[in-house]
């Protein structure tokens, strides 16, 4: 996605590469709440199933959560376009075709971000990986590339037809590798769905806490375009906080693959290996992360050059975000923890307070530094966030091996 993002700033007006941003940045909240948190929720209890040998079970949790999943992304695309189209209509405002375009496509997001969670549990965390991280991104960035060959221009429209695409394609082949890496024993049950009110609303938490580490994302470039009213400087900002999200896709890629190991371990009561894999984890993870911050130390300003010369401005921007990143790259298996073992309460808290500490400082930073400001807004409440969530983690875990 991120050489996709550099041929999009080259080919782009600047207007269309500020609305592409603001238009994914949407879309991604939307397509969070599109997942009932059903999608987190799985690592956990298909894991659990999986080792407990509660196939039937299993089975109703599948069904139930892709149907569940499907309609409300109906439900929630067709109330997003109404309610956008009406609310631009009545400020007279410019119309944001992009961002009505890429919703019609949520269903298709959604049931991705499902399937994505659904294989890894599944054992096949490679092969989920290629499909959410390199396919997907392959198959969009072939797109826009054949379709600039072939008219000679791309417009922001064109392009968001393209990533919908490109999400369609996807589902198609999650489709196929989830039902090829099901376990055998899967096949052949009636699938039992009691305890379906029960899996809906043990997800919401998950949901929330979803909804609000997606704010501290992705409402950066949204913020900017409020209170900050360039879309050169939105531009940099959203450049810059794809360029850390690679420590976020690190992060989110081991916690597909160690939480569902971690939850059975849990379920064993297995100290001495909750240990050992907890430790596995910090150590590749704080050396990708070292690595990373060097080169963003020494090379973040060519690295942004890439995607045009007006973007080496925001080297500061990039160092910033990516220390906030770093943080919640190595501490991110703690939130998880901590909502699997029932400490929602806590958990929602503290992402409340992180999410309105960033919104509250980039309203004001944001107007007066531009990209700069809004990063030190992300990057402040997230480190707190998540050292004081990793601290809450290491003491629940301690006192529930020890009871």
């Amino acid at each position: 996605m991120y050489w996709a993002n550099v041929f999009l700033a080259k080919h782009l007006s600047i207007n269309a590469f500020d609305d592409f941003n603001v238009a994914v940045s949407v879309v991604t909240l939307l397509s969070t709440f599109a997942t009932l948190g059903l999608e987190k929720y799985a690592l956990r209890l298909v894991a659990l199933y999986m080792e407990r040998g509660n196939w039937s079970r299993l089975r109703g949790f599948w069904q139930f959560s892709w149907r569940t999943i499907l309609l409300f992304s109906f439900v929630l695309m067709g109330v997003t376009n109404v309610g956008l189209t009406v609310v631009l209509a009545w400020h007279n405002a410019e119309s944001h075709t992009a961002t009505l375009l890429y919703v019609l496509f949520l269903p298709a997001i959604a049931l991705c971000l499902y399937l994505t969670e659904l294989i890894t549990v599944y054992g096949a965390q490679i092969l989920a990986l290629v499909l959410y991280r390199l396919v997907l991104p392959s198959v969009f960035f072939l797109l826009i590339i054949g379709l600039n060959k072939a008219q000679g221009t791309l417009t922001v429209e064109t392009v968001m037809i393209c990533f919908g695409s490109a999400w369609c394609l996807t589902l198609l082949m999650m489709l196929s590798a989830a039902h090829l890496t099901r376990p055998k024993k899967l096949k052949p049950v009636k699938a039992d769905y009691q305890g379906k009110r029960w899996w809906l609303k043990s997800s919401l938490p998950l949901l929330l806490s979803s909804l609000l580490m997606t704010l501290l994302m992705t409402a950066g470039p949204i913020l900017l375009a409020i209170r900050y009213p360039s879309p050169a400087t939105v531009a940099i900002y959203a450049i810059a906080m794809k360029s850390s999200g690679f420590l976020a896709l690190l992060g989110t890629s081991t916690n597909r693959y160690y939480l569902p190991m971690l939850m059975v371990l849990v379920e064993r009561r297995d100290q001495a290996g909750i240990n050992e894999l907890l430790n596995k984890r910090t150590v590749f993870v704080a050396g990708f992360i070292t690595v990373f911050l060097c080169l963003i130390g020494a090379w973040g300003s060519q690295i942004l050059e890439l995607f045009g010369p007006t973007f080496s401005k925001g080297y500061w921007t990039l160092l910033i975000s990516s220390v906030g990143t770093a943080f919640m790259t190595l501490f991110s298996d703690s939130l998880y923890y901590l909502q699997f073992m029932s400490r929602n309460r806590l958990v929602i808290g503290l992402l409340s307070l992180a999410a309105i500490g960033m919104l509250t400082l980039g309203y004001s930073l944001g107007a007066i530094y531009g990209a700069t400001g809004m990063a030190i807004a992300y990057a402040l409440p997230t480190m707190t966030l998540f050292s004081v969530l990793k601290w809450q983690a290491r003491r629940h875990m301690l006192r529930f091996m020890a009871g």
